[in-house]
């Protein structure tokens, strides 16, 4: 239908238009299937209108099939300089779409926000980013390794948006998230694992932070963790610390490794003061050694083990003894994971 001559085009896409402007009937979905696939062809200049207040409508039902439809829609009208200009009233909605439960719906509303930035003014862009962050850790769990790394890589992108007072409320969300794309940097997907390196080494720059830019620079991704809670001590027990004991349960059996030597790393850095904190590691550890995988539950029982031999430090106590004995657990036992 979409290779018809436009003198047949045309009466088929403004009877679709029609149809789906009046009230509820059973074909919808069907009409809504050839309305989308149309758009692209179709000059929709005095339609526009009409075909807003139906994406605005349908947008809403509880059919996860109708959403997907309508979002395409608008990923439709968002590549088109003609009408991508329409687009960002529908902003706060396409934001609230990437808490559903649907992937596909995730993944679409992320690629429409993507090509906002193109045609968004300056304010936008940083409500964006802000939002975007909060929603962060939800993404980067979802199971669809294209919602992780369309996440990541609009995250990436949004950072350069970031102005004046936004950019110092931003500051506080990057150092937030700092945890969540260091871990995925060991994600099972290559896309995923590319896109937070890439992340990764643009919120370094963007916090001016040197040292954390030449260690991702040059993969050494150990030396990352550490950096991480040397630089923000007073901070990372209550940033870092929830962040990390969710990836516990991740499906992901090197995320789950990475999220125990992480937080064994983050237990070395508590002070005597931080008892709910200790036991939260603790209990997180002492669940990790159930895990189906014997090298996650190996680590989890030799960290556990260490943590609890060290005397909690005092608060401004020196640290350096207990990270040499992580670092040599976590040396002997890759060294077994490859000799098996």
């Amino acid at each position: 239908m979409r290779e018809l001559p436009g003198a047949l085009r045309d009466p088929i896409f403004y009877h679709l238009v029609e149809l789906l402007s009046t009230s509820f009937y059973s074909w919808e979905m069907v009409a809504m299937v050839f309305l989308v696939e149309m758009l692209e062809r179709m000059d929709v200049s005095t339609e526009l209108r009409r075909i807003l207040r139906i994406f605005t409508t349908y947008l809403h039902r509880q059919s996860v099939g109708m959403q997907q439809l309508v979002l395409r829609g608008m990923l439709h009208l968002s590549k088109r300089r003609d009408t991508a200009r329409v687009i960002p009233f529908f902003l706060p909605c396409i934001m609230d779409r990437l808490q559903d439960a649907d992937s596909d719906v995730r993944a679409v509303s992320l690629q429409i926000l993507s090509s906002l930035l193109q045609i968004l003014d300056g304010f936008k862009p940083s409500f964006m980013a802000l939002e975007l962050a909060g929603k962060l850790p939800t993404l980067l769990c979802d199971e669809s390794s294209t919602v992780r790394q369309l996440s990541i890589d609009l995250f990436f992108k949004m950072l350069s948006f970031a102005k004046g007072h936004e950019k110092k409320t931003m500051q506080q969300e990057v150092y937030r998230s700092l945890v969540l794309l260091y871990l995925h940097l060991h994600d099972e997907e290559e896309s995923v694992i590319e896109a937070s390196r890439n992340a990764f080494l643009a919120a370094a720059r963007f916090l001016r932070w040197r040292r954390l830019e030449h260690l991702v620079q040059t993969a050494q991704f150990w030396q990352i963790g550490e950096c991480l809670l040397a630089k923000r001590k007073k901070r990372a027990a209550q940033d870092y610390l929830s962040q990390s004991l969710l990836y516990l349960r991740s499906p992901q059996e090197a995320l789950r490794r990475e999220a125990v030597r992480f937080i064994g790393l983050l237990g070395q850095h508590l002070t005597d003061q931080q008892q709910a904190e200790r036991q939260d590691i603790y209990d997180g550890l002492q669940g990790a050694q159930q895990d189906p995988s014997p090298f996650v539950s190996s680590l989890a029982l030799q960290t556990l083990k260490i943590l609890k031999e060290i005397r909690p430090r005092p608060a401004h106590g020196h640290f350096g003894q207990l990270v040499s004995r992580l670092r040599s657990t976590w040396r002997r036992w890759h060294s077994d994971q490859a000799d098996s």
